[in-house]
């Protein structure tokens, strides 16, 4: 089983991003993506997931995308992202990923440990 965690952060505040929606993809060799799943992070900004990967579904290629379009809403030049994505492999099938992120109105700030 595969774990993927997150700890997602508010630069803009200096708090916990909470019920911030993240999804995870499967990519195959046709740039086609499957989700195989999609949870909301604790009100401490935290998200973990165990789950199998599915070698008839992907290349080892995954997207773990952070739905921030109902998080920060309009921001005042009228920029309004929709997603951050991260485009990632995990090599051990039995792994466990951190992948935290630091979120704000006008950019964001990614890093993973294993």
């Amino acid at each position: 089983m595969v774990t993927i965690s997150t700890h997602t952060l508010n630069a803009a505040t200096g708090t916990h991003a909470a019920n911030v929606e993240v999804c995870f993809y499967a990519i195959d060799k046709n740039s086609t993506f499957t989700k195989l799943w999609s949870k909301k992070t604790d009100q401490g900004g935290r998200l973990s997931v165990e789950f199998e990967t599915d070698s008839n579904l992907s290349t080892n290629q995954y997207q773990l995308s952070f739905d921030i379009k109902n998080y920060f809403g309009l921001v005042s030049n009228g920029v309004k992202a929709s997603s951050i994505n991260l485009n990632i492999s995990l090599p051990d099938s039995n792994g466990h990923y951190h992948l935290p992120i630091i979120i704000s109105p006008y950019g964001a700030s990614l890093w993973w440990s294993k």
